[in-house]
């Protein structure tokens, strides 16, 4: 009988994302919290972020979103825009089940890395009008406010006016991502 391999486990998790990093995961944190963006470390992030969808894999289309991400509790999602080197997204303090239904909600939030890469490039945004943070409709992918991914890679940003939530430089008009994931989120 061989002797098991006593090799050690990496103390780095790996979250299974091809759109963001390991330094990523404070700055969410911190925003969940509603600390400053420095306010956690990569030693000290209070959860966990575990993949649930990932668009390149499980689909585009709303039905996917829904069976991979409905009733697992809070949320963050991240979409490449096409073309360019911004990442979007957004946290849902709730859940995604539901059609046709609106959440209230304070904690939510939108965000803007103008430059994926570049931490210190991002904004983020938490809802103006609360009754209006969360929407979920079986037939769309992530909606908050009225920024809305209505299914197989079709998303809208027609918040103009920044009625919802504050502008934070996410695109008002119709574009596609190259990708999006959603993590679910765990208190640890």
């Amino acid at each position: 009988m061989k002797p098991k391999a006593n090799v050690p486990q990496s103390r780095k998790p790996n979250f299974g994302s091809t759109l963001i990093q390991r330094k990523h995961f404070p700055l969410f944190a911190s925003w969940i919290d509603k600390e400053d963006s420095s306010h956690y470390g990569k030693k000290n992030i209070p959860y966990d972020f575990k993949l649930l969808y990932h668009s390149g894999r499980d689909g585009f289309d709303a039905a996917s979103f829904h069976k991979n991400c409905d009733n697992k509790g809070a949320t963050i999602w991240v979409a490449k825009i096409q073309g360019s080197t911004i990442l979007i997204g957004g946290y849902n303090p709730l859940d995604w089940s539901g059609d046709r239904v609106w959440k209230y909600t304070t904690d939510s939030f939108l965000f803007n890395l103008a430059d994926g890469k570049d931490i210190s490039t991002t904004k983020v945004g938490y809802p103006k009008i609360p009754n209006y943070g969360i929407c979920c409709e079986q037939n769309q992918g992530p909606h908050m406010g009225v920024l809305v991914c209505n299914g197989n890679n079709n998303w809208q940003n027609y918040d103009i006016n920044a009625v919802n939530y504050p502008s934070i430089g996410i695109p008002y008009t119709t574009f596609a991502v190259d990708n999006y994931e959603v993590f679910h989120v765990i208190k640890k």
